[in-house]
């Protein structure tokens, strides 16, 4: 630096720092008089051949919630803290921008304090990002939160690093590392590390079901589903997934096939789709007349196995899916 400032004079250095970096410096004496630099001008958007410098015009440009107790020039000798620190300025224009703001004390060949210099950065981009980053890591939270299931972030080598909604859950600390893997009931076990081991080399997104053991070594359905989260090179930095417990609805499927459909679920799954009963009767080749008395019951009349059959196919090939519940009234939704 000491032979590159044989080439450069001051003025230049000065001058290319502002011009690229954003910046701008300005000198206080111990009377208060003020000097700007171009850049210090440029950054409060005033015209230096018409605004004289002085602490009283920063102090009109600080925003009004950011602006600290006021006192006489002088005292910043001691101390700087108005003029040091982050804080917005309003533009003439009503532009709003953020300064970064520091200050030092220069003295003389006697020690006593001769100046204060002080530079400033316009950092507005950055506080941009930084607000952009805080309002994603809010809705992070906020989603975590909600989220009807255990949330978990892994690496490739199927350790869980972290539970970012699992501080209310102790029993999901035994989850860590790879503890997982013993809990899972041992007729899954397999199939799910075949599926996360394919997941991995494809970088696909991993779902499986299995039973994962309780507390009270009992098992539960879950279902858990997860994604890469890869790095600007397209590597995986990464796995975030959710477990869910799904037993009730596990359960509910399986005592599915052993159910009767009802007549008020007829009703309502003719009602999903919009089909008349001539329209069902042709689908399903069972007369009109029969699907009429079917559905005059709100439990499960009786049929011939092979006609309840040929409705359940029927309705599920359309998109519409039977749900008999272990607890409440058995119900119908669009799948």
């Amino acid at each position: 630096m000491l032979q590159l400032e044989a080439y450069l004079g001051q003025s230049e250095v000065l001058r290319l720092v502002e011009e690229n970096l954003g910046a701008g410096v300005w000198r206080c004496d111990p009377a208060g008089q003020m000097q700007w630099s171009r850049g210090f001008f440029g950054l409060l958007g005033l015209d230096p051949h018409v605004i004289v410098p002085s602490f009283a015009e920063i102090q009109r440009r600080i925003h009004p919630d950011d602006r600290r107790s006021s006192r006489d020039p002088s005292e910043m000798m001691t101390d700087r803290s108005p003029l040091d620190g982050e804080f917005r300025i309003i533009r003439p224009n009503g532009a709003l921008r953020w300064l970064h703001s520091r200050t030092e004390v220069l003295l003389d060949s006697a020690g006593e304090p001769e100046c204060i210099l002080g530079v400033a950065l316009d950092i507005t981009a950055q506080r941009r990002l930084l607000q952009t980053v805080r309002i994603d890591a809010e809705r992070y939270s906020a989603l975590a939160q909600v989220a009807d299931g255990l949330l978990w972030i892994g690496s490739s080598d199927g350790r869980i690093t972290a539970l970012p909604n699992g501080e209310k859950r102790p029993e999901a600390q035994r989850l860590f590392g790879k503890a997982w893997v013993d809990l899972l009931h041992e007729e899954e076990r397999e199939a799910a590390l075949s599926s996360w081991a394919a997941s991995v080399e494809t970088a696909r997104p991993y779902s499986v079901e299995h039973r994962l053991r309780q507390p009270d070594d009992t098992y539960r359905w879950h279902r858990c589903t997860a994604v890469p989260v890869t790095n600007g090179d397209g590597s995986i930095r990464e796995w975030m997934g959710i477990s869910v417990d799904v037993h009730h609805e596990k359960l509910s499927v399986q005592h599915a096939t052993t159910s009767r459909l009802t007549g008020a679920q007829l009703r309502a799954a003719r009602g999903i789709l919009n089909w008349s009963v001539k329209q069902l009767a042709a689908r399903t080749g069972i007369s009109a007349a029969i699907i009429r008395r079917l559905e005059e019951y709100n439990d499960a009349p009786l049929m011939p196995h092979g006609a309840m059959e040929i409705l359940h196919r029927v309705f599920s090939d359309a998109g519409v899916e039977f749900l008999f519940p272990l607890v409440g009234k058995p119900g119908v939704r669009p799948r």
